[in-house]
């Protein structure tokens, strides 16, 4: 059992991010309902950052700026940083439910990325990939703006987002594969999202909703900001580690889930309405993302 555990150790490391990727939509709908999106974004990447930090001086690894050098810093910048917050800004328009369907949607977005920066081919499976997950998202995203939930321009910078993420994990999936420490790596990708939304919250965006006293009280939201914090560290934890053991392709196929992993948390955190004809959006995403995967090692 060890044995089998240690040798999938990559697959259960991603499959636990994929549920903190699915997972944290809802958490990020119910703490705007008291955070500004500058606020949610500082709490959640300091805390982060903290924990990062005593985790490697647990683990006694060597955080030096000489050791990882300047990549980490571009990697924060897109993602966490730009991704989670072109999230915060799109879940305070749209549906989480929309949200997780658009970061199912990220291994298909891949190949069109790694063609404009890496030159690599685009093939035939991807095309009839594509052309099945556009049907299953307009019907999804359609439904949902028809029923109120949903609304285009959140689901646009959403999906703004995602091309940032698949941009990093283009950027990152070669150098995660070198002899850099991961842990290195993610506390430098926190490091960079912690000072840009600080700068932005003392200086470009000082109108903060922090009144420390009430915050200190422990309501919904204020408990949803903690819990995503934690998610944020582990997912991105979980997440480089998959990247340095499990093919990318073996990668892509497990992001699909985030659809109806992060379905059912919108329906248990904020009782949001799921339909017959959301899971069937989401069957028809999930089987056009891994439609160019199949048959693929």
């Amino acid at each position: 059992m060890i044995k089998f555990l240690k040798k999938n150790s990559g697959y259960f490391a991603m499959l636990l991010a994929i549920i903190g990727f699915g997972a944290g939509p809802p958490f990020v709908t119910l703490a705007l309902k008291e955070f500004y999106i500058i606020d949610l974004l500082a709490v959640r990447f300091f805390i982060a950052f903290l924990l990062m930090v005593i985790f490697c001086f647990l683990m006694r690894v060597d955080i030096s700026i000489k050791q990882v050098g300047l990549k980490p810093f571009l990697m924060g910048l897109l993602n966490p940083f730009l991704v989670t917050l072109s999230f915060h800004v799109g879940l305070l328009l749209t549906s989480p439910v929309n949200g997780v369907a658009i970061i199912s949607t990220l291994p298909l977005i891949q190949p069109f990325v790694a063609r404009i920066f890496l030159k690599e081919q685009i093939e035939i499976k991807v095309i009839i990939g594509a052309f099945i997950t556009v049907i299953g998202t307009y019907l999804l995203l359609t439904s949902q703006s028809n029923s109120g939930a949903g609304n285009y321009l959140g689901d646009l910078i959403i999906f703004l987002g995602i091309l940032c993420a698949s941009t990093n994990e283009v950027i990152g999936r070669r150098f995660m594969q070198t002899k850099v420490n991961q842990l290195s790596v993610n506390t430098f990708q926190y490091f960079t999202g912690f000072v840009l939304s600080f700068l932005i919250l003392f200086i470009i965006w000082p109108n903060s909703s922090f009144e420390y006293t009430y915050h200190l009280e422990f309501t919904p939201s204020v408990m949803a900001a903690l819990t995503l914090s934690f998610i944020t560290f582990a997912s991105y934890l979980f997440y480089n580690y998959a990247l340095r053991r499990v093919p990318i392709g073996r990668i892509s196929l497990m992001y699909p889930l985030t659809g109806p992993i992060g379905a059912t948390s919108a329906w248990i955190v904020i009782d949001s309405e799921i339909t017959l004809k959301i899971f069937i959006s989401l069957g028809i995403i999930l089987l056009g993302t891994i439609t160019p995967y199949i048959n693929k090692k």
